[in-house]
């Protein structure tokens, strides 16, 4: 796989990211190009870059980035909403076409995590996007958060997040916490997360410490501001809009991050063309470069947009 660094703009911050090319590819050929996006508290270069090397294998053009709040990408540090989110991808999504490698009429999305939600939301607002994955992701936020916390926590949350609020528009403080205290069923895929592949990413003396971009330590404390987005996130409504647009969902069978529930909802919502792959797996146990999960999935995908694209 080729590389080479890119620069952009969202909503006035500069963004930083990759265009990740086949070893095959020749100057002078335009080629489907597929932008790979992280879910929450994601790096571009774990899943996107994990996700581009899978599908240059298979010919396509990839792009990757970080999102604002996230360096080396610009905006307010450590603060972000998936609605920026969706702001970036867009802008992504835009730069990406005007690339000299990039056929700008076969342009498709991977979202990971909430990053799958969020990419359907980029779709419904941009129709120049042809396709779509959302894997291991959700359809309502509300009720994959209180599904996943159950009451206790649940409410508990809310309180905390009312407060917060609160505080960011007094104080203008943004109210720094660890990122994962508004995530539901975190603790076994979070550490997973940190312990089985930032840290690989981050080789010698420091590999015992995960470390985000920016060389602090991982994960580092976020705005809480990204919970009340969690709960607003609803993408109901938007699945039977994407059509004739095809939308890939694919999603372990057993995860208990975002409930499987979430997957068959979205394709019962969505329209044809589409389809539904399982996992046999949790949420991110088996992602990394050649387990047989994780090429299995990229295959597939990887017919899917060869079609649709």
């Amino acid at each position: 796989m080729k590389t080479r660094d890119v620069t952009f703009y969202s909503e006035g911050s500069l963004m930083k990211g990759t265009i990740y090319l086949p070893e095959d590819y020749k100057e002078g050929e335009k080629r489907r190009c597929i932008v790979a996006n992280s879910g929450w508290t994601g790096l571009n270069k774990v899943y996107p870059a994990l996700f581009a090397r899978a599908m240059t294998a298979h010919g396509f053009v990839c792009m990757g980035f970080d999102y604002r709040g996230f360096k080396p990408s610009g905006g307010t540090p450590k603060y972000t909403t998936l609605e920026m989110e969706v702001d970036d991808i867009c802008n992504a999504v835009t730069f990406v076409k005007t690339q000299s490698e990039v056929d700008a009429e076969r342009v498709g999305l991977i979202g990971w995590g909430t990053g799958g939600a969020v990419c359907v939301a980029v779709a419904a607002r941009d129709e120049t996007v042809k396709a779509v994955a959302m894997l291991n992701s959700f359809v309502n936020g509300t009720r994959w958060m209180h599904m996943g916390m159950g009451n206790d926590k649940y409410y508990k949350i809310l309180r905390m997040l009312e407060e917060d609020k609160k505080t960011r528009v007094t104080t203008g403080d943004p109210v720094l916490r660890h990122p994962y205290v508004c995530y539901p069923n975190i603790e076994e895929s979070g550490g997973f997360y940190v312990d089985q592949t930032l840290k690989k990413l981050n080789g010698g003396v420091d590999a015992s410490i995960a470390k985000d971009n920016d060389g602090e330590e991982f994960p580092t404390p976020m705005s809480t501001v990204i919970g009340e987005s969690f709960l607003r996130f609803n993408i109901e409504e938007l699945l039977p809009k994407l059509a004739p647009r095809a939308l890939f969902i694919g999603h372990g069978r057993y995860n208990e991050l975002h409930d499987k529930v979430e997957a068959e909802e979205a394709y019962r919502l969505a329209k044809e063309p589409k389809l539904l792959y399982w996992v046999e797996g949790k949420h991110n146990e088996w992602m990394f470069d050649n387990d047989p999960k994780l090429n299995g999935l990229t295959a597939a995908m990887a017919e899917f947009f060869k079609k649709h694209l």
